[in-house]
């Protein structure tokens, strides 16, 4: 019986392959795929990172990205409401937040809006997959609009020409 060969991973690879879990052990030849050990254990508790995305100048969904005790992608609506949703594949989460600190400049030579602003964030409820998990953290709102210009003045009666929106929350949950 043939004995597997280990195979060798670039720098780069096994950079990739340890963030995953992976090790160069875990992989050989004969088999050429990772070890299942840290697929089978999932996390239960820890700090979760969500991202929230949005460069659209008219309403609709932004995009989320979590990570930390589970990784998925979603939508949530970016309002300035007490209480949002983000959605999941296979469910919901349910966030009440409450700012502490902002802070806004107005550049009236490029019509640049920069605000800032922080709080804390407490998970109300999650649904489906995501039913039972409880958490809290602290996030980080950061938004960039250029106003349009009409007769050489920032209009705010027209839509901005372009708008950055990112949200930034970290905390510990549990699942």
């Amino acid at each position: 019986m043939r004995k597997p060969v280990k195979l060798i991973l670039s720098a780069a690879a096994a950079a990739i392959a340890a963030t995953a879990g992976v090790t160069a052990a875990g992989l050989t030849a004969a088999s050429a795929a990772p070890t299942a050990r840290h697929a089978t254990t999932p996390a239960t508790s820890g700090t979760e990172y969500i991202q929230v995305m949005s460069a659209s100048v008219t309403p609709g969904p932004a995009s989320a990205i979590a990570r930390g005790v589970f990784t998925a992608a979603g939508q949530t609506r970016l309002s300035d409401a007490r209480v949002s949703t983000i959605a999941f594949p296979g469910g919901t989460i349910v966030l009440s937040h409450r700012p502490a600190q902002g802070s806004s400049k107005f550049y009236p030579a490029s019509c640049l809006s920069v605000i800032s602003q922080s709080g804390s964030y407490r998970i109300a409820r999650g649904t489906g997959r995501y039913a039972g998990i409880s958490g809290h953290g602290t996030y980080q709102l950061s938004l960039e609009i250029v106003a349009a210009r009409t007769g050489g003045r920032c209009s705010l009666a027209r839509p901005p020409l372009a708008q950055q929106e990112l949200l930034r929350l970290s905390g510990p949950v549990r699942r």
